[in-house]
């Protein structure tokens, strides 16, 4: 740190003395920088993590044995991207039913778009609300305290998400937003435009979702790669036109895991 201070009183100096404004200034370090050879790391981008189509199943799957109300609330919060701040502020007046879609009217910067949902979730909701015409969509088993008891807050759903995945034998950290990236993930891998994902999870800027993108075409490059074989291509396209997309990747993943495990034990 001494040293620091030291170059950095000479440096001012030597500024003061030759008259350099501070426009000036940046263009004499980026010259000094070049000179002595110096330039930026690499940037490193950190990969979105998701959960695997299995892991997903997973989790869903023991968020069922625990509840139905539980397992429903995760599971929208799953399928719509939304964040947990914005889940707990939905309310059953938020939710169309014969439109099949999901006002988020309080997302990130105050901002509103609506979220399309698939007919399964939607007949789900149907019973969920009943008779219900307003209210907390999913509203807490606590009362509470302040003007809107009844409310969960997001601190919760991270409890809630945490539990669930501990009690599916998922080792990965899973958190509220690990499922919203698991969700964009996924759309982009089923060939939705990244504009319109943009639109789905209320994303100000588009860098933001090109994120997901460049980690999704990551993934799909390494599974074409692993899956060369052409009859498990042939598999995969098979289960992809009896059982639909979700079944597909799931095979592409547990095929990918077993050539894996083929060529590491190969190697040993």
């Amino acid at each position: 740190m001494a040293s620091v201070t030291r170059i950095a009183a000479a440096i001012a100096a030597i500024l003061v003395r030759e008259g350099v404004d501070y426009g000036q200034s940046k263009a004499v370090f980026k010259a000094a920088r070049q000179r002595a050879g110096l330039c930026a790391p690499p940037e490193r981008r950190a990969s979105v993590q998701r959960l695997t189509v299995e892991e997903e199943l997973h989790f869903l799957d023991q968020a069922y044995a625990q509840g139905g109300r539980t397992a429903l609330m995760l599971q929208t919060l799953l399928e719509t991207g939304a964040r947990a701040s914005e889940l707990v502020q939905l309310r059953v007046e938020d939710v169309s039913l014969a439109e099949r879609v999901i006002a988020v009217r309080r997302g990130k910067g105050d901002k509103h778009r609506e979220v399309p949902i698939r007919r399964d979730l939607a007949q789900l909701l149907r019973l969920h609300i009943g008779a219900r015409r307003a209210g907390p969509l999913f509203a807490s088993r606590q009362e509470g305290s302040g003007p809107t008891p009844h409310v969960l807050t997001r601190q919760r759903v991270g409890q809630i998400v945490r539990a669930v995945a501990v009690a599916a034998g998922i080792n990965k950290r899973v958190y509220p937003h690990l499922l919203r990236h698991t969700v964009a993930t996924r759309l982009l891998a089923l060939g939705m435009d990244i504009a319109d994902l943009r639109r789905f999870l209320g994303h100000e800027s588009i860098v933001t979702t090109r994120l997901y993108a460049e980690t999704t075409a990551a993934t799909l490059q390494r599974r074409f790669d692993q899956l060369t074989d052409p009859t498990a291509h042939a598999l995969i396209s098979g289960i992809r036109q009896q059982q639909g997309d979700a079944a597909a990747l799931l095979a592409a993943d547990l095929l990918a895991q077993r050539w894996a495990k083929r060529l590491t034990i190969a190697g040993a």
